[in-house]
């Protein structure tokens, strides 16, 4: 095999498991959903342990905790540059659909802290400085998480022993994006992007080489491990959200929240494997990868040929070896290589 020689790998067949627990800080307002026109038995909330009147803001900051895992089915691509005298296996333009499309549930709570304030209808007193967390349930998905490469990622090969069959191992600088759905029940749904997140991929695998140019490729990826905190500037107003307060006794105080997200913060822990297939990108007609269209690549089509090798079944390939082969071979040659 020629130095140097690009191979483009499409991913195509993967499995593995992903977790991530996402922390959206926010900060804002709740009031009571008390309306003297469509709500009149409603909450109203108050500043302070007792007194006032009508219905107040109060300052509250709130948290929302989403957790998600699940088997996940990757796919994606890559250009793999190997050299076989050199012993290198360098990566560029590595993508990664995490989530092959799918989007995976997510249990999210709500953990809320505020200033003192009670309420009228029902009666309770919430004091300031004592978080309440509300469990949300399945009401949010990760509905997309991407690995993205930004700079070459230099591998080395090593033979395994086994004729045409190499170990790699590479560190693949990438930045790491994901989509988070929020949906309360009586709100409208907030998508929030994360990312992207610098992080470097240790990609190890194997690598056969079928022939000068097709090879399989499979690659393992993790445990990959990363937290990040990313501010929100300017902040983002989130759509109002709609919560039941828990008291003492079966009652509930209804509220409406309003607040705007300023940070938030993501564990993620990822485990891959997939496999795919790579074809040389080059020029087919220079048959001895040599960098020179001459006529050592007509005789060596042609010993090919002859021998049934699957490398020169062009016309397909369909399994069988007759004249539509050598024509196209000839047709490629006569055309050349515009890179050589």
């Amino acid at each position: 095999m020629a130095v140097g020689q690009e191979f483009d790998v499409a991913l195509t067949s993967g499995s593995g498991t992903i977790e991530t627990t996402t922390t959206l800080t926010t900060a804002g307002s709740l009031i009571g959903d008390y309306d003297a026109q469509t709500n009149p038995e409603g909450t109203q909330t108050r500043p302070g342990f007792f007194g006032g009147s009508g219905n107040n803001p109060i300052p509250v900051s709130a948290d929302f905790v989403s957790q998600t895992g699940g088997v996940i089915g990757p796919t994606g691509s890559l250009v793999l540059t190997l050299d076989l005298d050199a012993a290198t296996a360098d990566i560029e333009g590595l993508t990664l659909d995490l989530l092959g499309g799918q989007a995976l549930a997510a249990e999210i709570a709500l953990t809320l802290l505020y200033d003192s304030f009670h309420t009228v209808n029902p009666s309770f007193i919430y004091p300031g400085g004592v978080p309440i967390t509300l469990p949300l349930g399945q009401i949010g998905s990760v509905v997309a998480a991407t690995l993205e490469q930004t700079d070459t990622g230099f591998g080395v090969l090593t033979p395994t022993g086994e004729a045409d069959v190499y170990e790699f191992a590479a560190a693949v600088p990438a930045s790491a994006s994901f989509e988070v759905n929020i949906a309360p029940a009586g709100s409208d749904p907030a998508a929030q992007q994360i990312g992207p997140l610098p992080v470097v991929v240790a990609l190890g695998g194997q690598i056969t080489l079928i022939d000068d140019n097709h090879l399989l490729l499979s690659i393992a990826v993790g445990p990959l491990t990363d937290e990040q905190t990313v501010p929100i500037d300017p902040a983002a107003e989130l759509p109002a959200v709609p919560l039941e307060l828990p008291t003492l006794g079966t009652e509930t105080a209804g509220v409406v929240m309003t607040i705007s997200a300023d940070s938030v913060h993501m564990q993620t822990l990822v485990e891959l494997s997939a496999t795919g297939e790579g074809t040389r990108v080059g020029c087919i007609a220079d048959w001895d990868s040599d960098g020179v269209l001459s006529f050592f690549d007509v005789m060596g089509f042609l010993s090919d040929f002859a021998a049934q090798d699957p490398r020169a079944d062009l016309a397909g390939p369909d399994g069988v070896f007759d004249f539509f082969d050598v024509q196209v071979f000839l047709q490629l040659f006569s055309a050349g290589c515009p890179e050589l």
